[in-house]
């Protein structure tokens, strides 16, 4: 080695009393400072800061990443969905004759409303056939209405003496209105309208409140007047029911009249005084049925025939049905 030259310290050298530092180490870093693209940075200074992502950040980005997944996922299939059912209403409609997707469309919705209908009337309860108290003379609504009453006989449900007497009731009745008229002719007037029968008991409309009440302590006064008789006034949802009864004739009976004038003469150990036809039904190939309005007494009568009676050159056979509740079975031939 030269004499000239004489290393001292790693980092300093020497040549003839001419001290050389060394230059300094330097590294090139990306800035990304808008006025310079490259800049030198001393290896002494400290690295830059770098944000810094929480685990709770980082959880919420993962949560949003899945929610964007499950909404792509989702579109897509609603995308095919669509894209199946347009190809079903094009076969459709190809079938159908028609070139409009349209009528197909229509028509499908069409065959599922029935088909939703017949689903509901299978399912709803079945009504009795039967008059109940809404088709059997009483006012529409009137079980609703706090003001349509009704006379009842307690002693007797098929109201057949309170028919009888009905005459000299109402004439009671109209003499105790007339009275509070009278009386008070400035005061309120009671208002009634008793023209309707229902299963042999008289129907009475009060036209308000007040009327309700003089009627009320009316029935209350002449409940007992007559030998056999226990009137009350309830309301006209509490009539009694009285039994209905289905019969199987021979065809061509049309007089109602002449069918119970049979009936009673041929049977004379069954009470049939009060019977009354409420309609003729089908008629089958040999028989047609009748459905009748009967009474309590008469039943343990028919029970001891079996519940046939006699009807020109037959024995007609007799379905009983004891309550509003009971459902009236169809037609059957006999």
């Amino acid at each position: 080695m030269s004499s000239n030259w004489i290393k001292k310290e790693p980092s300093i050298c020497y040549r003839e009393n001419i001290k050389v530092e060394p230059l300094e180490d330097v590294s090139v870093v990306n800035d990304d400072r808008k006025d310079s693209l490259w800049r030198r940075r001393v290896k002494s200074e400290p690295p830059e800061d770098k944000p810094c992502i929480s685990s709770q950040v980082k959880k919420k980005i993962k949560q949003k990443n899945q929610i964007l997944d499950a909404v792509k996922t989702k579109r897509d299939k609603s995308r095919r969905a669509e894209a199946r059912a347009r190809k079903k209403l094009r076969r459709q409609a190809k079938a159908a004759g028609s070139t409009d997707p349209k009528s197909a469309v229509k028509k499908s919705k069409k065959r599922t409303k029935q088909k939703q209908q017949a689903l509901k009337k299978a399912s709803a309860p079945k009504k009795p056939k039967g008059p109940g108290p809404s088709n059997a003379g009483q006012p529409n609504g009137a079980t609703h209405d706090n003001l349509t009453m009704a006379l009842v006989d307690e002693l007797h449900e098929d109201g057949r003496l309170l028919y009888e007497k009905w005459e000299e009731i109402e004439t009671r009745l109209a003499h105790m209105v007339t009275d509070r008229v009278m009386a008070k002719p400035g005061g309120p007037v009671p208002s009634f309208d008793s023209s309707d029968v229902i299963r042999g008991h008289r129907v009475i409309r009060c036209a308000d409140g007040y009327s309700k009440i003089f009627l009320e302590a009316c029935v209350v006064t002449i409940g007992d007047l007559w030998d056999g008789l226990r009137i009350r006034l309830v309301h006209v949802s509490d009539i009694p029911w009285r039994p209905q009864a289905r019969i199987w004739l021979p065809h061509g009976q049309t007089d109602h009249n002449r069918i119970l004038i049979c009936l009673r003469a041929q049977n004379l150990d069954v009470d049939m005084s009060d019977w009354s036809i409420l309609r003729a039904e089908d008629i089958w190939k040999t028989s047609q049925a009748f459905l009748l309005l009967i009474n309590r007494r008469c039943l343990p009568q028919l029970e001891a025939l079996e519940y046939k009676v006699r009807y020109g050159i037959r024995m007609a056979r007799i379905e009983v049905y004891l309550s509003e509740t009971a459902v009236l079975p169809k037609e059957e031939e006999t």
